[in-house]
């Protein structure tokens, strides 16, 4: 039966993939924080089978520590990397207009860059702070229909809609940056994050009356029709070809490919 892409069984995948892209720099002074982060993700990994794990809280903690003066004391070009930390820590530590504000701050080191460096706009931290906003907005999307379900859905489908959009369309930007620069497995992690917030909006859709569910469709085709023109998937004239196109993208031994087939099948 399908459902909202569930947190809870892809966050394994979900987060070693982030590891691996994240913490690729390092020096003495920022290896510490990486590590700090490396045992978040471990916590997180961990949290559904190690009883008394508090996620949120060692998100928030990661996020603490890599404070503004902190980040004004690194090398300018390791500036990017502690945004993208604090961002992504404060996204999975629920802190989610901090998250939008971190990767804001982060894009903006990125443009200071830009002369000297401008290779790091389409390298792994340009990539993902123009994606998080986006993933805020699908994370506070699924706590909105968890809480409130499908009478709130019927009756305010038209805020959903913009808060679909927006998150495709940050997705879109994010795209539009991939280069050489861009390390292969942040290129699956846009496919992946493409295809689970594209599958929320269809399943969406799926719980509208039925005497509205034609437009809504309708509706969401042409717009990821035109959102994802420049992507480079094999079929995005509809919501339904994007979601196959963009999962048929990864490689079929991909952790994230299973992943999704794994969704599928539930």
């Amino acid at each position: 039966m399908m459902t909202l892409v569930s947190q809870r069984i892809s966050r394994a995948f979900l987060i070693v993939g982030l590891l691996s892209v994240l913490t690729g720099c390092t020096t003495m002074q920022h290896r510490s924080v990486q590590s700090r982060f490396q045992e978040a993700v471990r916590a997180d990994n961990e949290r559904f089978t190690v009883p008394f794990t508090d996620v949120v809280k060692e998100y928030r903690s990661v996020a603490d520590e890599i404070s503004d003066a902190y980040i004004a004391g690194l090398d300018p070009k390791l500036r990017p990397n502690a945004w993208t930390l604090r961002a992504v820590s404060q996204w999975r530590g629920e802190l989610y207009a901090e998250a939008v504000a971190s990767a804001h701050q982060g894009i903006a080191e990125l443009s200071k860059l830009r002369s000297q460096s401008p290779e790091m706009e389409g390298g792994r931290d340009g990539i993902l702070l123009t994606m998080l906003p986006g993933l805020v907005e699908d994370s506070r999307l699924r706590q909105r229909w968890n809480s409130r379900g499908a009478d709130d859905l019927a009756a305010h489908y038209d805020e959903y809609t913009v808060k679909f959009r927006v998150a495709l369309r940050a997705l879109s930007e994010a795209q539009e940056k991939i280069s050489a620069a861009t390390p292969a497995e942040v290129i699956h992690y846009w496919r992946y994050q493409s295809w689970r917030v594209l599958q929320n909006w269809f399943y969406t859709i799926s719980q509208l009356p039925l005497d509205v569910q034609a437009e809504a469709h309708r509706t969401a085709d042409a717009f990821v029709k035109t959102t994802l023109s420049t992507a480079k998937l094999a079929n995005v004239a509809t919501l339904k070809d994007a979601i196959q196109s963009v999962s048929e993208a990864l490689p079929k031994s991909h952790p994230y490919r299973q992943l999704i087939d794994l969704e599928s099948s539930r």
